[in-house]
């Protein structure tokens, strides 16, 4: 049996054509992460690996139309999804979490292990509509994100409007972290302006380094 210590990284796959950002963003992942890179056409892209990353794109850096053919293969993928656009340099060091409140684990060890591999700061991001439209409690995902990256450092903002006016104002972020498929993810695909990180796997361990900082209400009052 294999020890997985020396057990290869599972490769980061790239469908993409002759020239693409999608290939630059990988490049710089899979060097993190000590993987291999396996460029294959975007009509072509075959079996994933387990454990592995399948890496997308899509023209544009802003709010454009996501072909169903890309959410057909980010749905049935069984294994994580990025799809980029637009720069892939990392300009503001920061990895933002988008919870829902519904399954949020996965997402939030994802994200973790990806800032500290970047060296970014770490932000979890929940957007719900202004009150009076909800009526449960806003603020009990970011308090379960809270108790989920106890020891990491990280800062929690509860932004009062819908997901998606949410996500086209979050301008500061070199990745947007999102949870399987769903409208929050939808969204995020078509409104975000940096690449976005579709989270399939099951997580593992939440890296602990550092303390929480304090939560930053958005668009609303504490």
């Amino acid at each position: 049996m294999d020890d997985p210590a020396l057990s290869p990284a599972p490769p980061v796959v790239v469908a993409t054509g002759p020239v693409d950002v999608a290939r630059d963003w990988a490049a710089h992942h899979a060097q993190l992460l000590g993987a291999p890179v396996e460029v294959r056409p975007p009509d072509r892209t075959g079996a994933l690996p387990p454990g592995g990353l399948l890496v997308l794109a899509v023209p544009g850096n802003g709010p454009t139309g996501v072909r169903r053919t890309l959410l057909a293969v980010i749905d049935h993928a069984p294994c994580d999804v990025v799809v980029v656009r637009g720069t892939t340099a990392p300009a503001h060091r920061r990895i933002t979490a988008l919870i829902t409140g519904v399954d949020d684990d996965p997402v939030l060890v994802r994200a973790a292990a990806l800032a500290d591999r970047w060296g970014a700061s770490l932000r979890v991001l929940h957007a719900g509509p202004p009150l009076p439209v909800r009526a449960d409690d806003p603020t009990w995902p970011l308090a379960h994100a809270d108790r989920a990256l106890r020891g990491v450092r990280h800062t929690s903002v509860l932004a009062r409007m819908h997901p998606s006016e949410a996500i086209a104002r979050c301008a500061d972020a070199d990745l947007l972290v999102v949870g399987g498929s769903g409208p929050t993810t939808r969204a995020a695909l078509h409104h975000a302006r940096c690449p976005v990180y579709v989270t399939r796997r099951a997580p593992v361990v939440v890296p602990r380094r550092v303390t929480a900082l304090p939560r930053h209400p958005v668009g609303g009052r504490r």
